[in-house]
């Protein structure tokens, strides 16, 4: 089963070359070291070691691996600012973390002395290296030289593989409620009158079911899944592409439900649908959208999910003849 990766190494090749592929020896030295220290032995980092034509084909690969990887590991270099790619990469990977609320989804790699890090006259004049001037950088300048088998090359390897299994832990933390607490009152009632429309009686069957949803506002559901919660549903929240692959990589669900846009991706509801069915995964999908368009309809069955609509009754009864509840 393929797994998106966790991760993405933004550099350039001319880098990678002069060191004798040093880059691309250190990504792979990391990925074994995460899975070392996490246990975890599904851990990607994205590196686009054939080169990905600049233009449509690569703004579409670019917004994919930003929706999937829940972080960009830049290798910080001269050339590295100086190139269209990278920046690109950064900037919108600072755009997708800020839709987040997060600022600890960048981990820099200083591999190369950067004068526009060093002189405050250049840090002035470029907002993207001021923007990784002000984070912590892990400095690789010592190690870029050291050969792959080099014990202390291994030694740095595992410190920094440490720091990101840190970074993974922090961004871990989604919540699991059985319909989540909020608005209280109202949306108590909201939730009986949406039992009386359906005709439907508050019955607790055997066997609980776990949902993950995904969505960047994720009270804005509030009431949709305190009626579901009384069909013995629980919930496991995600606010981005990359969250709900983690979890989907822990824990398995009898349900996904995700909204369609998340910046900066317009359509992440299907990004996400594509990694989970590319992966051989056939949860029942559905999405929870704006649109009960039938082109929309059609395009969504088309594409490998169970359903969409914008109706908080629909939803109810697509999932519970899902669920077989």
């Amino acid at each position: 089963m393929t797994v998106p990766p966790e991760a993405f190494l933004s550099y350039t090749r001319l880098d990678d070359e002069y060191f004798g592929g040093a880059i691309t020896s250190m990504r792979r030295l990391l990925e074994l070291g995460v899975q070392v220290v996490t246990g975890d032995r599904t851990f990607k980092i994205f590196q686009d070691v054939d080169g990905i034509e600049f233009g449509q084909k690569w703004k579409k690969k670019l917004n994919e691996a930003i929706s999937t990887s829940r972080f960009l590991i830049p290798i910080v270099t001269p050339l590295f600012f100086k190139s269209d790619p990278c920046r690109n990469e950064l900037k919108r990977f600072i755009e997708h973390e800020r839709s987040l609320g997060r600022d600890d989804l960048i981990l820099p790699i200083y591999f190369v002395t950067a004068p526009v890090l060093e002189r405050p006259e250049l840090l002035r004049d470029d907002t993207l290296a001021s923007e990784l001037g002000s984070r912590q950088r892990y400095d690789w300048r010592v190690q870029a030289d050291l050969p792959p088998n080099d014990p202390q090359l291994r030694r740095a390897v595992r410190e920094l593989a440490e720091k990101i299994a840190e970074a993974i832990a922090r961004t871990s933390g989604s919540v699991s409620v059985p319909g989540q607490a909020g608005r209280g009152q109202d949306a108590d009632e909201e939730a009986t009158k949406l039992f009386k429309r359906l005709g439907l009686e508050r019955e607790t069957k055997k066997g609980r079911k776990l949902i993950l949803w995904v969505d960047d506002r994720p009270n804005n559901n509030i009431i949709e899944r305190r009626s579901m919660a009384a069909y013995q549903i629980d919930f496991v929240l995600a606010q981005s592409t990359g969250q709900a692959l983690g979890e989907l990589r822990t824990q398995q669900f009898d349900a996904i439900i995700s909204d369609m846009g998340r910046p900066p991706d317009p359509r992440a509801g299907y990004t996400l649908l594509e990694a989970v069915r590319s992966s051989g995964d056939q949860t029942p999908f559905f999405i929870y959208a704006g649109s009960k368009n039938p082109a929309h309809v059609r395009e969504a069955r088309m594409r490998g999910a169970q359903g969409t609509t914008n109706m908080g009754d629909e939803l109810l009864q697509m999932l519970l003849q899902a669920l077989n509840v």
